[in-house]
């Protein structure tokens, strides 16, 4: 199994931690959508985009959702992070789709920042977009239970949210509105003490 993608997608991140917790052995491709290394990504994924998953029966699999949904499946439910069905399964993909709310927006403010000069920024655009990801993530603070977003145990909703908001945190602007969330901070610095955050921290 090949996972393709650098650390710096929270994307990327959130399948490559997932992996280390379900104990999946698989090789890794620091492959970048842009550069020189767009080339070799085309030909693994037209799109080129990342992440990708080669399985070990040799298929492409990419966008991160449904590479976790094959992990999941791989793992079974027993031990899958994320739950198969009822009242468990719904509160988890709620936490998750208020997390990647959030992750949106902070990547699209990025991209507005990094991609083009600041002369050209649409500043109503951008202040917008820093304060849907405020926003966001603080919605997902209030939902949070402790001591991990679902309560007890944790899960995908953790593993998504904290390589979501550690890149959210690391390329927020300095000047943009501060993210009051002491409870999704506490899971992040909880979860990252853990090897498998910890050796995909980009």
């Amino acid at each position: 199994m090949i996972l393709i993608g650098r650390f710096g997608s929270p994307f990327v991140r959130r399948v490559a931690i997932t992996l280390r917790l379900y104990g999946i052995p698989h090789e890794h491709q620091a492959l970048s959508a842009s550069g020189d290394d767009r080339p070799k990504l085309q030909a693994i994924n037209p799109v080129a985009r990342v992440p990708a998953l080669i399985t070990d029966e040799g298929e492409t699999l990419i966008d991160s959702v449904t590479i976790l949904d094959y992990l999941d499946r791989l793992v079974g439910p027993e031990k899958a992070l994320t739950p198969s069905d009822g009242a468990a399964r719904t509160k988890v993909m709620a936490l998750i789709g208020l997390a990647i709310g959030g992750i949106e927006k902070s990547i699209a403010a990025y991209y507005e920042m990094g991609k083009r000069p600041e002369e050209m920024w649409h500043r109503p655009w951008l202040d917008t977009l820093l304060e849907q990801s405020k926003d966001g993530f603080e919605a997902l603070d209030r939902a949070a239970a402790t001591p991990w977003l679902a309560g007890d145990r944790m899960t995908q909703a953790d593993i998504s949210t904290v390589a979501f908001w550690d890149f959210a945190v690391r390329v927020r602007p300095s000047d943009a509105p501060a993210m009051d969330c002491p409870n999704l901070v506490a899971i992040a610095d909880r979860a990252n003490a853990l090897p498998a955050f910890a050796e995909t921290k980009p």
